[in-house]
């Protein structure tokens, strides 16, 4: 059985950001009960010893080995990128149906299937690491203060696109 520091450490890989990062948003445990509501224990396992067993991905040799065997795996590639997509924007999208049957929790049925996406909590939108990613803060939540649109924004890192 994994852990919730497991989860942490493949987020923290899997996002850019570091654990305590991810840690600080509250919604952690939040999001690994979501994906254990939806995929199997056993996937979830593989995908965390294959990320281990690459290691950072700082190293380019390591960049490629995590593209051929999770980013490009029919299995661990679909869960990888629904745990980007819960951290940056704080939706659960449904995973194709074909996935599903193969990989799906065991007892996946219609009524426990998601009919379309969701959001997965209020202060999950809240803590969505998009938010910080674009400089900005969610609507509603989290503003910066009064008057502070009088002064400009701060600059982005400009993105290495080479």
């Amino acid at each position: 059985m994994y852990r919730l520091t497991d989860f942490y450490r493949l987020s923290a890989t899997l996002t850019g950001y570091d654990e305590v990062e991810l840690q600080g948003t509250g919604v952690g445990p939040t999001y690994c009960k979501t994906l254990s509501q939806w995929v199997r224990q056993d996937v979830i396992q593989e995908l965390y010893h294959r990320a281990e067993e690459i290691g950072s991905l700082e190293c380019e040799s390591n960049q490629a080995q995590f593209y051929d065997r999770i980013w490009n795996c029919a299995k661990l590639g679909p869960v990888a990128r629904n745990i980007i997509k819960m951290w940056y924007l704080s939706i659960w999208y449904q995973l194709p149906a074909d996935w599903n049957a193969l990989y799906g929790v065991d007892d996946f049925s219609a009524d426990k299937q998601p009919v379309e996406d969701y959001v997965i909590s209020s202060n999950a939108y809240i803590q969505g690491l998009v938010w910080n990613a674009l400089g900005s803060h969610p609507m509603g939540a989290k503003q910066p203060g009064y008057g502070t649109w009088a002064f400009p924004g701060q600059s982005a890192k400009p993105l290495n696109l080479d």
